[in-house]
């Protein structure tokens, strides 16, 4: 009888640690979904922030703005964890089954903002329009393979 019970004690607690981890694990993804929709957010914005200073000829802030950009490329691979597919999320499953070339893709971004700021540097606005023209095919890019529209 004893035995029995401890079994049976032992069963609960296994499943209750489970649950746990798992209602945890939805939190985690959440939570890594809400910092990635962030990112992306200030990302579009940054974007914005871009396109207005080259129309502008502003190139002093096209550098530090595509900065941002860059340390955001940066991150992209590590806001897209397994498990971090459900909710809500316009991330294609698609994806984690090719998660090399979702990072290239990334890659590609942070390349083409750390060429945006040499670009910007230079003062040249022509050349500056064509790096922005640039970085925003890499951005297209990945999101017709990879993001629900």
């Amino acid at each position: 009888m004893k035995g029995t019970r401890i079994v049976m004690l032992s069963r609960i607690v296994l499943a209750a640690s489970a649950a746990l981890m798992l209602t945890g694990g939805v939190a985690l993804a959440q939570d890594v979904i809400q910092t990635r929709k962030a990112g992306f957010d200030d990302y579009k914005k940054a974007m914005g922030e871009i396109k207005d200073a080259v129309g502008k000829g502003d190139l002093a802030t096209v550098g530090p703005v595509a900065g941002r950009i860059d340390a955001f490329a940066a991150t992209i691979p590590s806001l897209f964890p397994p498990g971090s597919d459900k909710g809500k999320t316009a991330a294609k499953e698609l994806i984690w089954a090719n998660f090399p070339d979702f990072t290239a893709k990334a890659q590609d971004l942070q390349a083409s903002a750390k060429a945006l700021q040499v670009a910007a540097a230079s003062g040249d606005k022509a050349t500056t329009a064509k790096a922005f023209g640039a970085m925003a095919d890499s951005c297209k890019a990945c999101h017709q393979r990879y993001r629900s529209e």
